[in-house]
């Protein structure tokens, strides 16, 4: 985790995303309010909170969920357009204390970090979740390479392999979110199970 914590963080909100710890998540950002907060992180500690929208419509002002993941840009890159391609690797989750006023577009925030003081820390029992997670899935998601999940278990975080399979699944942010705000890797991977034997399993369904 980032030895020191940002008292206001930034945010991007964004539709049914799944952002974890120990993560990375590829971004192609465009919007200008979006620019300006990418280039003000890249001049101060390069944090930025990846946080969902909820289902609520609104023209003028998008609520987002309470718990988001913040990650540190770990690469970036300035097309010939002024655009910006980066990728950013999450180290915690944090919850919003409040809301501050918008600066040049982009939503601030006050977060709370202390819960989730754990978050990125791998346990030797999570190569069991690992497994467990990738035999209830082995069968149902022809896309994924297993052998190469079983030959890189060690290297490949737990948070990882559930990143990869609930994108293979398209979950609904609602899901999504469920996953986010679960206490830690053993109870994340016992909810995607679920989500996969009640969506998938039950109908007798396959994704490919």
């Amino acid at each position: 985790m980032t030895k020191t914590l940002p008292k206001i963080l930034p945010i991007f909100p964004l539709e049914n995303i799944l952002f974890l710890p120990s993560t990375n998540l590829p971004l192609y950002v465009f919007e200008q309010r979006y620019l300006n907060m990418v280039n003000d992180a890249l001049l101060n500690d390069k944090i930025i909170g990846m946080i969902q929208l909820t289902n609520t419509k609104s023209n003028t002002f998008r609520e987002v969920f309470k718990i988001g993941c913040a990650g540190k840009i770990i690469f970036y890159e300035k097309t010939n357009d002024n655009k910006i391609l980066l990728v950013i690797n999450g180290f915690s989750r944090f919850k919003i204390k409040k809301e501050l006023s918008l600066k040049d577009g982009y939503r601030r925030v006050v977060p709370i970090w202390d819960i989730f003081k754990n978050d990125g820390i791998e346990k030797k029992t999570d190569n069991k979740s690992k497994e467990q997670l990738l035999q209830n899935v082995k069968s149902n998601i022809q896309t994924l390479n297993h052998k190469f999940f079983k030959k890189q278990l060690d290297e490949i975080s737990t948070n990882e392999i559930v990143q990869i399979i609930a994108r293979e699944l398209s979950l609904s942010n609602i899901e999504n979110q469920s996953i986010i705000e679960s206490k830690d890797n053993a109870t994340r991977v016992n909810l995607l199970i679920k989500l996969l034997q009640n969506s998938i399993f039950s109908d007798n369904k396959s994704i490919h």
